[in-house]
Order: C-alpha cells, then sequence, then structure tokens
C-alpha cells in the first residue's frame, strides 16, 4: 500500500534535497494525481486522463508529441 509514486518522489526528493514546492512533476493516470497536486508545478500531457488534467497547473502536449520534453525546454531552458 506504501508502494505509490508520490512516495517514490518524496524519498528522492529527499535523496537529492530538494522540496516539492521546487519540483515539476508530469503525468497522466491516476497514480499521478497526488504528485501532481503536490509539486509545485504539476502538468499533465494532453493524453492525460480527465482527472489528471482537471488537477494539473499546466497541460502539455501529448506523449505522442513529445510533450514533456517540448515543455521543459521552453519553460526551463531558455
Amino acid at each position: 500500500k506504501s508502494a505509490t509514486k508520490w512516495n517514490g518522489v518524496k524519498a528522492m526528493l529527499e535523496i537529492v534535497g530538494c522540496s516539492p514546492e521546487e519540483t515539476a512533476y508530469f503525468g497522466d493516470d491516476y497514480d499521478d494525481l497526488e504528485p501532481i497536486q503536490m509539486c509545485g508545478i504539476g502538468v499533465a500531457v494532453a493524453n492525460a486522463i480527465d482527472e489528471v488534467r482537471a488537477v494539473a497547473d499546466d497541460i502539455a502536449q501529448s506523449n505522442d508529441a513529445d510533450g514533456v520534453a517540448r515543455f521543459i525546454a521552453q519553460r526551463f531552458l531558455r
């Protein structure tokens, strides 16, 4: 029951010394709901389920259009 994406993200953030508020998270399905809501920037891809798109801070292009890579390049690597 404790094997969730959010618990994995929290463990990784602790190791690298970052807070959730300093983190961007990308997702598309039910197990991504909590991390998208808890991280500083929660991004759904365009082909995500409705529930994920509804709680995301932003929407990237679909997985098939390299949405995550394009979002990172446009928003974080300028």
